[in-house]
C-alpha cells in the first residue's frame, strides 16, 4: 500500500507546475510593460511647446493646462507656449492639453525614462485648434487659396472636414477642395470632390453649383461631350431655377457644336435667348448661332444671325467679330464687292477690337488683308496692292491665329501681283 501511495504521489507531481505560477508570471509581465513595476522613486520629466493656429499663422498659446498620466503634477503654458512637468513615473504615458475655447489634444505613447527629460514632439510646437466649428481652419484655407497655394489650402480644408465633420462650414471646405483641384488642373479629381457635395451634404447651398461644374469640367476640360451633354440635361431637370440654368443651356449648345451637330446646337443656343431673357449670355448665344450657320455653309442665315448680334447687343464683345464674319460670309458667298464694304466697316467701327480667344490680336489687320484678297478675286490688282500695303504699313506686327505674320502674307501677295500682273 505504501508503494502504491508513493506511485500515485509521483504521478500527481508529473502534472507540471501549478497554474498559479503562470498567473504570477503574466502579472509580472503586465506590470513590466505598463511601467508599474518600477519603483515609485524612478521618475523623469517632460517638456514641450503648445501653439494655437490662427488665420495669421501659428503662435504660442499661454495658459493651456498640460497633464500626463503617471504624475499628479500639471503645468500651465507660459507666454512662449512652453511647459515642463517633473516627477513623472517612468513608462508609457499619455499627455493631455486642455484650454477653454480650444479642442483638447491627447498625445499617447510618450516614453518616460528615469532621470531624463522627454522633449515632446521632438521640440516642435504642438498645434491645437479653436473649438469654433472649424471657422479658423476655413479662414486659413481661404487665405492659402487666394494666394494660389492650393495644396496647403486643401490640407486645411480637409482637416476641417476631419476634425469638424458636422460643422456648418464643412460643405464650404468641400467646395473649396473641389475648386482647388480644378485650379491645379486635376479635373478628374475636381469632379470627384464636387460629387461629394451632393453625396455628403444634401442640404448644402452648393449642390447645384457643384453639379453644374461637374458637367462643365467634362465639357470644357476633359472634352467628354456626350457625358457633359447628358449632365447638362439632368441639371436642368433637377435645378431649373438655378442661377446656372442659362449656363447649362448654353453648355448643351456648345456640346452639340463641338460634336458638329449644328442644327441641335442652334436649337440649344436659341433656348438661351428664349428662356432666359435676362441672361448675360444672350450675345454669346446669338453669336454662336451665327457660327453654327457658318459651319453649315448657310451664309445667308449666318449673316442674319451676326447682324442680330450687332443690332441687339451693340456694346458686347461679340459685335466686332460678328461684323468681321458678316464680311467673311459675303466673301464665302463670292459677293466680293459687298465683302469689301463689310470688311471696311469692321476696320472703321472696331479699329481696336481683339479676337475673343486672343486679346493680343487685333481683328482689323485680318479684315484689311481680306480686302486685298477680295480685290484679287475681282482682278483689281492695283487696288489689291494698295490694300495689302496698308497691312504692312498699319499692322506690321499683326499675326494670324497660328502666329504667322499677316504683313508677310501681304508682302508675298504684292510680290506675286507684281510678277504676274505688272502695272502697264
Amino acid at each position: 500500500m505504501l508503494s502504491l501511495n508513493k506511485k500515485f504521489q509521483k504521478i500527481k507531481n508529473d502534472k507540471g507546475p501549478s497554474p498559479v505560477i503562470f498567473l504570477i508570471l503574466l502579472s509580472f509581465l503586465l506590470l513590466l510593460l505598463t511601467g508599474c513595476l518600477f519603483s515609485p522613486l524612478a521618475k523623469g520629466s517632460v517638456e514641450g511647446y503648445v501653439y494655437k493656429e490662427t488665420i495669421d499663422g501659428n503662435f504660442p498659446l499661454e495658459g493651456a493646462l498640460v497633464s500626463i498620466t503617471g504624475s499628479v503634477n500639471t503645468a500651465l503654458t507660459d507666454s512662449e507656449g512652453c511647459f515642463w512637468i517633473d516627477e513623472v513615473s517612468i513608462g508609457n504615458r499619455t499627455l493631455t492639453i486642455t484650454k477653454e475655447g480650444y479642442i483638447s489634444c491627447s498625445i499617447p505613447d510618450i516614453i518616460i525614462e528615469e532621470g531624463e527629460t522627454t522633449l515632446i514632439n521632438d521640440g516642435e510646437p504642438i498645434i491645437i485648434h479653436t473649438s469654433d466649428g472649424g471657422k479658423t481652419l476655413l479662414d486659413i484655407g481661404i487665405i492659402y487659396y487666394d494666394q494660389g497655394d492650393y495644396n496647403t489650402a486643401i490640407t486645411n480644408f480637409q482637416q476641417l472636414i476631419t476634425d469638424f465633420s458636422d460643422s456648418e462650414y464643412a460643405d464650404d471646405a468641400q467646395y473649396y477642395i473641389a475648386w482647388s483641384y480644378y485650379n491645379l488642373a486635376s479635373y478628374e479629381q475636381a469632379i470627384l470632390e464636387f460629387e461629394k457635395i451632393k453625396n455628403n451634404y444634401p442640404n448644402s447651398e452648393f449642390i447645384d453649383d457643384s453639379q453644374y461644374y461637374i458637367a462643365y469640367c467634362n465639357e470644357k476640360k476633359l472634352y467628354y461631350y456626350v457625358k457633359a451633354l447628358l449632365q447638362y440635361y439632368n441639371f436642368l431637370d433637377n435645378y431649373p431655377d438655378s442661377e446656372f440654368a442659362d449656363d447649362a443651356q448654353l453648355g448643351i449648345g456648345d456640346c452639340c457644336y463641338a460634336m458638329k451637330q449644328y442644327v441641335s446646337a442652334i436649337e440649344g443656343y436659341q433656348k438661351v435667348i428664349d428662356n432666359y431673357p435676362q441672361s448675360p449670355l444672350l450675345a454669346l448665344a446669338q453669336y454662336s448661332i451665327g457660327q453654327s450657320y457658318r459651319k453649315m455653309a448657310k451664309y445667308d442665315k449666318a449673316i442674319d444671325a451676326f447682324e442680330k448680334v450687332i443690332d441687339n447687343y451693340p456694346d458686347s464683345d461679340y459685335s466686332a467679330p460678328a461684323q468681321y464674319y458678316i464680311a467673311y460670309s459675303y466673301y464665302k458667298y463670292q459677293n466680293y464687292n459687298q465683302s469689301i464694304l463689310e470688311f471696311q466697316e469692321t476696320i472703321n467701327k472696331y479699329p481696336n477690337s481683339t479676337w475673343l480667344n486672343d486679346q493680343e490680336r487685333l481683328i482689323a489687320p485680318c479684315a484689311q488683308y481680306y480686302i486685298g484678297w477680295c480685290y484679287e478675286k475681282l482682278e483689281q490688282w492695283s487696288l489689291a496692292i494698295i490694300a495689302y500695303q496698308k497691312v504692312i504699313d498699319n499692322y506690321p506686327d499683326s499675326t494670324w491665329s497660328d502666329g504667322s505674320s499677316i504683313a508677310e502674307y501681304a508682302q508675298s501677295r504684292i510680290d506675286w501681283i507684281d510678277e504676274n500682273h505688272p502695272s502697264s
